[in-house]
């Protein structure tokens, strides 16, 4: 009885089949997809381009930091990392969201970022205090406050203007606690969007 019950069900949706592919069309194939695509305005790239090195900065800047809990003796740089990790956890979420609305994935590391993780994997003590502080921290946070700013005048997404808004006095205030956690910290130079 089992069996006819499934056979008869089986033939019920083969028979139905032919109908339901003529009721509603089928999902656009890619080439389709794209002749009726439009292109992003400059804004709109600025804005995406932005996401990608926002999120991947923050990215860094978290591996850093866990990498900082277990290597440095300073408490003051452990109480950064810990700084940064917490502001990682706030702002990522809200981040991925902003990236997922584009249709973006999270980014793949920058080599730099890969670079200067491989160099604090090898160091401890003073040494990885000092690379932390000016390289994770100092220059990093330089960079992402520049970005931010540039980013906040010339957005037109409302979302987007107001995420940076929030995110700028954490910024600003992190980048104040680094200088003091290591005072003699330099900065080599900065990159913008």
């Amino acid at each position: 009885m089992r069996f006819t019950t499934l056979v008869l069900s089986a033939a019920a949706t083969l028979a139905a089949l032919p109908s339901l592919a003529t009721a509603s069309p089928l999902v656009a194939y890619a080439p389709q997809a794209a002749a009726g695509a439009r292109p992003l305005g400059a804004t709109q790239r600025l804005e995406r381009h932005f996401l990608q090195i926002a999120a991947a900065d923050l990215r860094f800047q978290s591996d850093a930091s866990r990498l900082a809990q277990s290597r440095t003796n300073n408490p003051a740089v452990k109480d950064l990392a810990n700084t940064l990790l917490t502001r990682q956890q706030t702002a990522q979420p809200e981040l991925m969201r902003l990236l997922h609305q584009r249709g973006m994935a999270l980014p793949m590391p920058t080599n730099d970022h890969n670079k200067v993780l491989k160099q604090l994997a090898k160091l401890s003590g003073a040494k990885f205090d000092r690379l932390y502080v000016d390289e994770v921290v100092l220059r990093s946070y330089q960079a992402d406050i520049s970005n931010y700013e540039k980013v906040s005048a010339q957005s037109e997404d409302p979302v987007l203007k107001a995420w940076i808004e929030r995110q700028l006095p954490t910024l600003r205030l992190h980048y104040a606690k680094a200088g003091k956690a290591l005072p003699s910290a330099s900065l080599h130079g900065q990159r913008a969007v």
